[in-house]
């Protein structure tokens, strides 16, 4: 399922109320950088801004609302706060399951990993020490 959320924030400038607003696709985010740190641009984009105008300036003022979250960003979004680190590290536990899984249904005979919390857990940890191995 893809993971998703509304971004939005509102500011005034000049008597004018500015209420830029766009959809992230959390997965891609997270493959391209690993986090979110180009938000206020691509808020600033979606209403013609750019980093040189005053709007700007007074817009990465405001705090960025999160609304609206499919998938496993459901879980981690608050008041309109998102958690991106929580969520970083299940949507990687989850990638690493994705991988597994498989494995276990032809090993050991095993559907689902999540009825085996053990057998899961140590197969996730020999992923991850296969990661650190693995030359650069």
């Amino acid at each position: 399922m893809k993971n998703s959320l509304q971004a939005t924030l509102e500011f005034d400038f000049r008597g004018e109320r500015f209420t830029p607003s766009i959809t992230v696709d959390l997965d891609s985010a997270i493959i391209r950088n690993g986090h979110l740190e180009k938000l206020y641009d691509m808020l600033a984009t979606s209403i013609g801004l750019d980093s040189y105008r005053y709007e700007y300036d007074v817009m990465v003022m405001q705090e960025i609302t999160f609304s609206e979250p499919t998938g496993l960003a459901c879980e981690f979004i608050c008041d309109g706060k998102f958690d991106f680190d929580g969520f970083a590290l299940q949507w990687a536990r989850q990638q690493i399951i994705t991988a597994v899984q498989p494995i276990a249904e032809k090993h050991l005979n095993i559907s689902d990993l999540a009825q085996h919390k053990d057998i899961q857990a140590a197969l996730i940890e020999c992923y991850q020490a296969g990661q650190k191995k693995r030359p650069k």
